[in-house]
C-alpha cells in the first residue's frame, strides 16, 4: 500500500499545516496535515482531518484513501477496506485504490477478489513499479499479451435489397401479415431476389428454390370492408351489425373519458409523491439538528406526509424516533412515549424496513428499562445488515449510546466513531463521542468532539451541557468560560428541553459549589474578578442560597430526571459530603437501574469515604446481578476488593474484566499488573503491563502510568536497563504524568554518576506534587 514519505516536522511546520487547514477546511490542506499527524502516530487527529476532507471533497478517492491509511496503520482493516471501497464508488479506475483493495482483501481471507484487484491495478498503469512489485509477492501472474486478430478480406457489399438477417437462410421466419386487404384478393408474390453467398456471388432467392410443398404460403389478413357506394343486394348482411356499431359508438364515448381518468389520476399520484417527499425532506432535516425544537418540527413535518400516505413508513418511523427521544431525552412524558410505541406498531405493520424504525424500538426498549435486550436484538441487526453492505449511521450511533448507557465505554466507542465515518457531519455523534471520551477519562479528545458537534450545529443543547460538566470535573477549571456555555444554554432562543434547561440550571448549582469553594484561598481583587466572571457571589452564605435555588429550579423544571440527582451527587462529593453525595445517587438509581454510570458514581462516592469500600462493592455486585457483565462495574468492583485487600476477589474480577479475547479492557490489565507487581509475578506482571501500554492506544497519561508500572517491575527483577528504557518510553508518551518523575530518579540514584539528572527528575516531581504521595522522598532526592 502506498504511504508518503515520512518527514519528521518541526513543531513550527506542523502549527502551519494546522493553520492552512483551519483558514481553509475546504481546500486540499486537509492532505499534507493528516499525513503529518499519520506520520506522528496522531491517529485521531488524522482521522478527523481525513473525514473533513471527505467531506469537502465527495467525488476525490484521495481523501478516503488517506483516511483508510490510518485505520490501516492501527490494524483495522476491516475498516481500512470500508474506506478504500468508498473510494472505488466515486473512481472506480483508481490504481491506487485498486491496489490497497486488493492487499486489503487478499490479507483479510478473499484471496480471488483481492487478486482480481491487483490485476486491475496493473491494467490501469502497466508501468507502475510498486503495482508490479505486489502481483510479484503476492504470486499473481501478470497476463500476457492478447495475439493481434487477423484481418480479413473485405466482403463486398450487397444493394440494401439483397441484404438480410444472416439467420434467414437456414430458419423460417414467419412474414409479416398484410394489412387491409379486400376479400378475394391475395397479394400479389414479391418478386424473388437475388442473395449474396458467402463468396460474393448472387443465387437464387430462397423462396425459388424450394419445391412448392415447402413454400410458406403468404399470409392475407380477410378484413369485411363496407362500401357505402355498393348497392345493398349485393351486400352480405353482418351478423350483429347493429350491436357491432353500438359497441363501437360507445368505446369512441369510454375511451377519452378513461383516458382523461387516468391522466388525472396519474397527476394526481405525482403530486401526492412530491408533496410526500417534500415534507419527509424537511423531517430528515429536522432529525439531523437534535434539538428540541427540531425534533418537533420532524414530528410536524411527518404527521404532514402522513395524511398524504397514512401507510408510509418512513413517516411512521420518524415519528417513532423523534417521540421515542422526546420521551427519553427531553422529558415528553406518557403522551411521548404512546406516540413512539402507536407509530412503532403502525409501521411493523408494514413490514418495510427503515432504520429509523428500527432505532426507535431500541430506544423505546432502553428506556422502558430494558437496555439489555435492546442492546442484544440492536447489536444482532446491525452486525446483518453491515454483512449486506447496508450499514446505517443512524444505528450504529444508536447502539454506540445503549453501550455507552450499558458501561460498555470501548465498544460504545467504537460503535460511535463507526457512525462518525458513515455521517462525518453529524452534531448528536460527536456528542455521543465527547460522552464517551469523557467517562474514558480521556478529557481533551472529549472537548474536541463536543467542539466538532458545536461548529456542526451552533448552539448544540447537549454539547453545550457537556463541555460544561466536563470542565467543572478538572482540577481547576476556567469558571469564566463554563459561565458563559450555561448562561447561553438557559438564555437562547428557541429554548432547549425543559429537561436540558433543567440539568443547565444544576450544572449552575455546581459552578457556583466550586467557585464558592475556592474563593476563599484567592486574594481580594482575584475573587472580585472571578464574582464578575461568573456571577457568583463572594460572600459563601449569598452563594449557598443560589445553590440551593438553582437546584430547587432545576428539580421544579423536571422532576423524574435522574440526571439531575447525578449532578448534585457530585456538587455534595465536591463539598465532601460523601453520605449525602451517596443517597442522592442512589435516588438516580431508583429512577433508573439500568445506568452503569450512575452504579459507577455510587461507587466512587463510596469509596470516597474511610471504610466505605465494603459497602461499595456490596452496591456494584448488586448492580451486576441486575445488568449483567457491565466492563465498567466489574472494574469497579475489582477495585473496591483492591482498596479491601482482597487481592484474590480483585483479580478474578479483573479477569472477568478480560475474558473476552475481542474486547479491550486496559484498566483491568493495568490493576492486573499491579497486583503481580507487588506479589512478585515479575512475568505475569509484564505480559499484562505490555497489553494495558497497547491497548490505552490514544490515551497519553494512561500510556505513562501503565509503563511507569511496567518499569517498576523491571526495577524489582533488577533490570535496571529495562527499567530505564520503560521510564523513558513513559516520559515520551505523557511528560505530564508525574508519578514517573519520582520513580525514574529513585532508579538513577543508585549509579552516583547520575547524581544531576537524580536531582533534577526529583525536582520536577516536587514541583509538580507539593502534596503528593511520594512527596518526602522526592525531597530528598532533590537535595532539600
Amino acid at each position: 500500500m502506498s504511504t508518503s514519505p515520512s518527514k519528521t516536522l518541526s513543531p513550527t511546520e506542523l502549527a502551519k499545516l494546522e493553520h492552512s487547514f483551519a483558514s481553509d477546511p475546504s481546500s486540499d490542506a486537509y492532505k499534507p496535515l493528516a499525513e503529518a499527524y499519520l506520520d506522528l502516530g496522531r491517529f485521531m487527529e488524522a482521522m478527523v482531518v481525513c473525514k473533513k476532507g471527505v467531506k469537502a471533497h465527495p467525488t476525490a478517492a484521495d481523501p478516503r484513501l488517506l483516511l483508510a491509511r490510518v485505520y490501516a496503520a492501527q490494524n483495522k482493516d476491516k475498516k481500512a477496506l470500508e474506506e478504500v471501497q468508498g473510494a472505488l464508488q466515486v473512481q472506480p479506475e483508481d490504481k491506487a485504490a485498486l491496489r490497497m483493495a486488493g492487499v486489503l482483501q487478499i490479507k483479510g481471507g478473499e484471496s480471488e477478489t483481492g487478486r482480481a484487484n491487483l490485476l486491475k491495478a496493473y491494467q490501469a498503469d502497466p508501468g507502475d513499479p510498486e503495482t508490479v512489485t505486489l502481483l510479484q509477492q503476492y504470486k499473481v501472474e501478470i497476463p500476457r499479451p492478447v495475439a493481434p486478430t487477423p484481418v480479413l478480406a473485405p466482403v463486398a457489399t450487397p444493394p440494401p435489397a439483397a441484404v438480410e438477417a444472416p439467420a434467414a437462410a437456414t430458419l423460417p421466419v414467419a412474414s409479416p401479415p398484410v394489412a387491409s386487404t379486400p376479400v378475394g384478393r391475395v397479394s400479389a408474390p414479391s418478386q424473388p431476389q437475388a442473395r449474396t453467398g458467402p463468396s460474393g456471388a448472387s443465387r437464387p432467392a430462397e423462396a425459388g428454390t424450394r419445391p412448392p410443398s415447402q413454400r410458406r404460403p403468404q399470409i392475407v389478413v380477410e378484413e369485411v370492408e363496407d362500401d357505402e357506394d355498393e348497392p345493398s343486394s349485393r351486400r352480405k348482411p353482418a351478423a350483429g351489425g347493429n350491436r357491432s356499431k353500438m359497441l363501437s359508438l360507445v368505446l369512441l364515448l369510454l375511451i377519452p373519458l378513461f383516458a382523461g381518468g387516468y391522466g388525472w389520476y396519474s397527476a394526481q399520484a405525482k403530486k401526492r409523491g412530491r408533496e410526500l417527499k417534500k415534507n419527509l425532506d424537511v423531517a430528515t432535516e429536522q432529525l439531523k439538528h437534535d434539538s428540541f425544537v427540531s425534533y418537533k418540527k420532524a414530528c410536524e413535518a411527518a404527521d404532514l406526509a402522513l395524511e398524504v400516505d397514512p401507510d408510509s413508513t418512513a413517516a411512521h418511523g420518524y415519528l417513532a424516533y423523534a417521540y421515542a427521544i422526546r420521551w427519553g431525552e427531553h422529558g415528553g412524558g406518557d403522551d411521548a412515549r404512546r406516540q413512539a410505541e402507536e407509530h412503532l406498531a403502525a409501521a411493523q405493520k408494514t413490514q418495510e424496513l427503515s432504520s429509523h424504525l428500527i432505532a426507535a424500538q431500541a430506544l423505546v426498549k432502553t428506556y422502558s428499562g430494558k437496555g439489555k435486550e435492546a442492546l442484544t436484538e440492536l447489536d444482532a441487526q446491525v452486525k446483518d445488515l453491515n454483512d449486506k453492505n447496508k450499514a446505517s449511521s443512524l444505528l450504529y450511533l444508536t447502539l454506540g449510546l445503549i453501550q455507552m448507557n450499558a458501561g460498555d465505554l470501548e465498544r460504545s466507542r467504537d460503535s460511535l466513531e463507526r457512525a462518525q465515518t458513515l455521517a462525518p457531519d453529524d452534531p448528536r455523534v460527536y456528542a455521543g463521542l465527547g460522552a464517551v471520551y469523557r467517562r474514558l477519562g480521556q478529557d481533551n479528545t472529549a472537548w474536541k468532539n463536543y467542539d466538532f458537534a458545536l461548529r456542526y450545529e451552533k448552539d448544540h443543547p447537549e454539547s453545550l451541557l457537556g463541555r460544561s460538566l466536563l470542565m467543572l470535573e478538572q482540577d481547576e477549571p476556567n469558571y469564566g468560560l463554563v459561565n458563559q456555555m450555561i448562561k447561553k444554554l438557559l438564555e437562547v432562543d428557541p429554548p432547549p428541553s425543559p429537561r436540558q434547561l433543567a440539568a443547565a440550571q444544576l450544572a449552575r448549582s455546581l459552578l457556583i459549589a466550586r467557585v464558592s469553594l475556592a474563593m476563599p484561598t484567592l486574594k481580594p481583587d482575584v475573587q472580585q474578578k472571578l464574582a464578575e466572571a461568573t456571577g457568583v457571589p463572594v460572600d459563601a452564605a449569598k452563594a449557598k442560597a443560589e445553590v440551593l435555588k438553582a437546584e430547587e429550579t432545576g428539580f421544579a423544571l423536571d422532576k423524574q430526571n435522574p440526571e439531575l440527582n447525578l449532578i448534585k451527587g457530585r456538587r455534595l462529593l465536591a463539598e465532601g459530603n460523601f453520605d449525602a453525595a451517596a443517597e442522592e445517587i442512589r435516588k438516580a438509581i431508583k429512577v433508573d437501574a439500568s445506568r452503569a454510570q450512575f452504579h459507577v458514581e455510587l461507587a466512587k462516592a463510596l469509596m470516597g469515604k474511610p471504610g466505605g469500600e465494603k459497602e461499595a462493592s456490596e452496591a456494584l455486585t448488586t448492580a451486576l446481578k441486575t445488568m449483567g457483565d457491565s466492563p465498567k462495574l466489574v472494574v469497579m468492583l475489582g477495585n473496591a476488593y483492591r482498596r479491601q485487600n482482597k487481592l484474590d476477589d480483585a483479580l478474578a474480577q479483573y479477569q472477568r474484566a478480560v475474558k473476552d479475547p475481542k474486547a479491550k479492557n486496559p484498566e483491568a490489565r493495568l490493576a492486573m499488573g499491579g497486583i503481580y507487581r507487588e506479589r512478585s509475578e515479575w512475568d505475569k506482571a509484564k505480559e499484562q503491563l505490555e497489553k494495558a501500554s497497547q491497548e490505552f492506544f490514544g490515551q497519553p497519561d494512561r500510556v505513562a502510568m501503565a509503563l511507569t508500572e511496567l518499569g517498576r517491575v523491571y526495577q524489582g527483577q533488577g533490570n535496571a536497563a529495562k527499567a530505564d528504557e520503560s521510564f523513558q518510553r513513559a516520559l515520551t508518551s505523557d511528560e505530564g504524568y508525574s508519578p514517573v518523575y519520582y520513580f525514574y530518579a529513585a532508579l538513577l540514584a543508585k549509579d552516583p554518576k547520575q547524581t544531576a539528572k537524580v536531582r533534577t527528575l526529583a525536582q520536577e516531581y516536587v514541583k509538580r506534587e507539593p502534596k503528593g504521595e511520594y512527596l518526602t522522598d522526592a525531597q530528598r532526592l532533590a537535595g532539600n
